[in-house]
C-alpha cells in the first residue's frame, strides 16, 4: 500500500455553494503533507469528510487502502482548530477518557497516556486541570488526546493558530517527534508557510475547493520562477499597471497580490527601473520596489492569483448546472 489517502474528484455542496470542487489528492504512507490556501478554501470541509462527520457529495475516498468509513475512520486521529479537551478534567483523566473512546482501557490507557504525556512535554501537568494549561500546553494535549488509540493518520487542523512563535516551534518539534516514533502519516493544514516548509515533505495548495498546486516545497519554488520583482505602487490600480508592465514586451507573467503586483521576467532585477519609469508615465507612482528568489508566499499568491477566476468561473458554471437540474 503506497497511499495513505486519496481522494478523487471529492464534492461538497451546500444548498448552491460550492465548498469542494473536483478536490483530488494523493498521500504517501509515513509522510508529512500539508494543506495550505485561505480562510474558505475548503480544507476544513475537507478534514470533516475524511474524519466522518460530513459526507461528500460526490467523488472518491480512500484510507490505508480501503474504502472511508467506520473500519478505516478507526486509525485516524483528527486535532481540530478548536482544543478538544474537557477543562474541567485532568491532562490524565482527559487521555483516559478519549482512549476508552477507541476501547483503549485498564492498564493499557493508563501506560500510554504516561508515554504521551513524557513525549510531549507534558508529564508534570498530568494531575493539572486542563483549563489552567497554558495554550501551547492545551495543543499538545489536544494532539495526545487524538493518538491516544495509535491512529495510522494523523490530521491536525491548524495546529499553532495562535501560539507565540517559540511555542509554535515547539510544536513543530512534537509533531516530527510523534511522527518519527509512531510512524504515522500526518497531514496538517496551516496558514503559516514556514511552517508547511519546516514540516511538509509535500505540500498542496489549495483555492475555491480546489487544489491549484502540489509539489515538494522545491518543486512549488520552481514553479514562479529563479526571481521575481515585487511592486507597490499609488493609486495601485492593479488592473492597470498589470496591463502596462505586460504591454512593455518580454514579461513571463505579472500577478496580483494584495500588496502589489509581483513580476516573473528574465534579468527582472534590471528591469525594475525601467517598469518603474513606464508606470509613473502612466501616472502611477511606485512606494516600493524589491526582488528576491522565490519563496512558499509567492508560489500561494502567484497559484490562487492565476486560479482564482477560473475556479470562480467553474463554480459558477456547476451551480447554474445544479439551478437548471432543480
Amino acid at each position: 500500500m503506497k497511499y495513505a489517502l486519496e481522494a478523487e474528484n471529492l464534492e461538497k455542496v451546500y444548498g448552491k455553494k460550492v465548498v469542494l470542487h473536483n478536490f483530488s489528492l494523493k498521500v504517501k504512507k509515513g509522510s508529512i503533507f500539508g494543506l495550505l490556501g485561505p480562510n474558505g478554501a475548503g480544507k476544513s470541509t475537507f478534514i470533516r469528510i475524511v474524519s466522518g462527520l460530513e459526507e461528500g457529495d460526490g467523488g472518491t475516498l480512500e484510507l490505508l487502502g480501503a474504502k472511508a468509513g467506520k473500519a478505516s475512520r478507526r486509525q485516524l486521529g483528527v486535532a481540530p482548530q478548536e482544543n478538544a479537551i474537557y477543562p474541567l478534567l485532568t491532562c490524565m483523566e482527559n487521555l483516559k477518557y478519549f482512549g476508552s473512546l477507541y476501547g483503549v482501557t485498564g492498564k493499557t490507557a493508563r501506560e500510554r497516556a504516561e508515554s504521551l504525556l513524557t513525549q510531549l512535554g507534558l508529564k508534570e501537568k498530568k494531575d493539572v486541570i486542563a483549563n489552567y494549561l497554558s495554550g501551547g500546553m492545551k495543543r499538545r494535549l489536544s494532539l495526545a488526546c487524538a493518538l491516544m488509540h495509535l491512529p495510522k493518520i494523523i490530521m491536525l487542523d491548524e495546529p499553532t493558530t495562535g501560539l507565540d512563535p517559540a511555542t509554535r516551534i515547539k510544536m513543530w518539534e512534537t509533531v516530527r517527534k510523534v511522527v518519527h516514533d509512531t510512524n504515522a502519516t500526518l497531514i496538517l493544514t496551516t496558514h503559516y508557510m514556514e511552517e508547511a516548509e519546516a514540516l511538509c515533505g509535500r505540500i498542496a495548495f489549495v483555492n475555491a475547493g480546489t487544489v491549484v498546486a502540489e509539489g515538494t516545497p522545491d518543486e512549488l519554488k520552481k514553479k514562479v520562477g529563479k526571481e521575481i520583482g515585487k511592486i507597490s505602487t499609488v493609486p495601485g490600480n492593479a488592473e492597470n499597471v498589470i496591463r502596462i508592465i505586460k504591454g512593455m514586451g518580454a514579461i513571463d507573467n505579472v500577478t496580483e497580490t494584495e500588496h502589489g503586483v509581483v513580476v516573473e521576467a528574465k534579468d527582472i532585477a534590471k528591469r525594475l527601473p525601467e517598469i518603474a519609469k513606464v508606470l509613473v508615465k502612466h501616472g502611477e507612482t511606485v512606494v516600493e520596489m524589491s526582488v528576491s528568489s522565490p519563496s512558499l508566499e509567492d508560489v500561494f499568491l502567484k497559484m490562487t492569483g492565476l486560479k482564482l477566476r477560473e475556479v470562480a468561473k467553474a463554480e459558477n458554471v456547476k451551480r447554474n448546472w445544479r439551478g437548471e437540474r432543480a
